[in-house]
């Protein structure tokens, strides 16, 4: 697919499909398109399928879905029932057993966390649901479960617990990292509404934002304090681009650009504060504002650029 072919409203469905900010020139569609990990994920899959069918002449038989990009490379291939059944085995030992669906839920979803050796307030937890595609949070269907332990080609719960250090490394990688934080949206918010209430978008920035948005503690601040609606998908998204883009000094922000109101007046905010008092002090306060365990977050959440 040769996206530099491609109209700018093709260009924009793609980045809809993919959860991925619309706005911008072609040139930034492209671009955003291009880093998205799903998108490299389809690449490398059609390339090998291309390579696959030069040798046999014919088509390879390899099907794949839209989130491939959490399947490991050097697993063993699977047998589909013996795996099903031991997914199945794994999925019961959680269950609720008062839903109608066959479901886990929340202190199923403790006792799993407590399995995998990890806190339920983890991020690394969302790269699993993000895995799983779980359309509810604090809720596994049993579809979902078998989806998400046929990504990450796991069968048993120790499968699954040595995973963790490679969903972890997917929350270090910007590419990845994207797709999971536009997930999160959907999947936190009220689904009978379109945004995400202001405190629980507060929560999970603090829980997320370390290593991906420099001034996490400023900005978690400024919004409780300048912001009284709920949080748009747009927004959402923006903050995580602005995380990304704009530079600690915010040297190379553009007031003329397409941010939201809310990072438009942030931004101004900050400039002020580092004009005011030096980039040097405002760090500090940056600093001082976060706990010790944020630092320790911060310091493990290092971006692989």
């Amino acid at each position: 697919m040769d996206l530099s072919k491609m109209r700018v409203k093709e260009l924009a469905e793609i980045c809809r499909n993919f959860g991925l900010r619309t706005s911008g020139r072609k040139a930034d569609l492209v671009e955003r398109i291009q880093s998205n990990a799903m998108y490299q994920a389809d690449v490398a899959a059609m390339a090998k399928i291309e390579i696959s069918n030069g040798h046999r002449g014919g088509h390879s038989g390899n099907k794949r879905g839209s989130s491939s990009n959490y399947t490991s490379n050097n697993k063993k291939p699977r047998n589909g029932k013996a795996d099903d059944a031991a997914i199945d085995a794994a999925f019961d030992r959680f269950q609720d057993p008062e839903m109608e669906e066959a479901s886990i839920t929340d202190d199923g979803i403790l006792a799993l966390c407590d399995a995998l050796g990890i806190d339920a307030q983890d991020p690394v937890m969302l790269a699993l649901s993000c895995a799983m595609e779980s359309a509810t949070m604090g809720v596994y269907t049993r579809t979902e479960f078998r989806r998400g332990m046929h990504k990450l080609h796991c069968s048993s719960i120790e499968d699954l617990r040595a995973e963790i250090p490679a969903l972890r490394s997917q929350m270090r990688d910007r590419a990845e990292f994207s797709t999971i934080y536009s997930f999160t949206f959907g999947f936190s918010k009220d689904p009978t509404q379109k945004s995400l209430a202001l405190e629980l978008a507060i929560g999970l920035w603090d829980l997320l934002l370390p290593g991906h948005f420099h001034w996490r503690r400023h900005w978690l601040q400024y919004v409780r304090e300048n912001s009284r609606s709920v949080v748009s998908k747009d927004l959402w998204l923006q903050v995580l681009d602005f995380g990304h883009q704009i530079k600690p000094d915010l040297s190379n922000y553009d007031e003329n650009g397409a941010w939201p109101v809310l990072l438009d007046d942030f931004a101004a905010h900050m400039l002020e504060l580092i004009t005011k008092k030096g980039q040097e002090v405002v760090q500090q306060d940056e600093d001082t504002m976060s706990s010790e365990g944020d630092k320790d977050d911060a310091e493990n959440m290092i971006v692989d650029e």
